[in-house]
């Protein structure tokens, strides 16, 4: 009979242990720019350098958006071999999520792109964004069929989806992917609160998300703008885990007069894990969790 802590699952938190957090830091995004968020990355070296400092902070995934010259998003495989090598050379282990978004491109050859990278530039991890949904001035266009073979190349080349869930559609078809065998567990979720026409940034928003995933689902949450402070927060108090960084915040505080960095915003989170009296994961123990292939 299990005697061990994980024996009293009835028991909230902390007095049942919670498990070590897992910070997953997107660095870039795809509509932040230098103009307006000052500390954002777009050149390779920029991205690199943010990318050592987050990891230096306790970020063990990074969710990855390549840019072009004109800090436009690129989605060319060539794009992100630039960047990811030069990540593994200096921070070894760190698992590396890329993007296939559909905000600027719809073509699922474009999109999947990336997932051709290979060596050391092999992702693993790549964004699948289960359903379309607006922005406040643009969309992100994300067809069922789209949806299922972004699934399937990624499993191909034995790459983990990281699921990007924006209201509870996208958790229910979570649900039905793995009931068809699309998806494979283990399986691992950012849920992403606070956009004006998706899941508001509320606790009940929260905790409503969190209970339409698949059982045993490694979730993480984060927050648009203002709210990526008490989405995270609630996330490490609830046991869950955190997104954070400045594709999705590009202040620390509210009234956006202090403009963040990404390592700061992961010391943030590395502040708040403290005080929950919660150990940040290292890479190898993402990577088991998650079943990731050893670095």
């Amino acid at each position: 009979m299990e005697v061990g802590p994980r024996a009293r699952a009835h028991v909230p938190h902390p007095l049942r242990p919670y498990d070590p957090l897992i910070v997953n830091a997107a660095l870039t995004g795809m509509v932040p720019r230098r103009a307006q968020v000052p500390h954002v990355p777009v050149t390779p070296e920029q991205i690199v350098h943010d990318a050592v400092a987050c990891v230096d902070a306790g970020a063990t995934i990074l969710h990855l958006h390549a840019r072009r010259a004109d800090e436009s998003p690129a989605w060319e495989r060539a794009a992100y071999e630039a960047v990811v090598p030069a990540i593994r050379e200096q921070r070894p282990g760190t698992v590396i999520c890329v993007s296939t978004s559909g905000r600027d491109v719809a073509e699922l050859e474009r999109r999947a792109d990336v997932l051709e990278l290979s060596g050391d530039a092999r992702p693993d991890m790549a964004s699948l964004t289960l359903g379309s949904l607006n922005f406040r001035t643009s969309a992100s266009v994300n067809a069922p069929d789209t949806i299922a073979r972004l699934a399937a190349r990624m499993a191909e080349r034995g790459i983990r989806p990281e699921l990007e869930v924006f209201d509870s559609g996208m958790a229910y078809l979570a649900a039905e992917l793995l009931d068809r065998g699309t998806l494979e567990r283990p399986l691992y979720a950012n849920l992403i609160l606070g956009s004006v026409n998706t899941a508001p940034a509320t606790a009940r928003s929260l905790a409503y998300l969190v209970d339409a995933l698949p059982p045993g689902t490694t979730w993480a949450a984060g927050g648009l703008g203002p709210f990526q402070l008490p989405m995270t927060a609630m996330a490490i108090f609830m046991g869950g885990h955190v997104r954070t960084g400045l594709e999705d915040n590009p202040a620390y505080d509210a009234e956006r007069t202090r403009p963040a960095t990404n390592p700061g915003l992961v010391t943030r989170i590395a502040e708040l894990a403290a005080i929950a009296g919660r150990r940040l994961a290292t890479a190898t123990e993402v990577r088991e969790r998650l079943g990731l292939r050893a670095s």
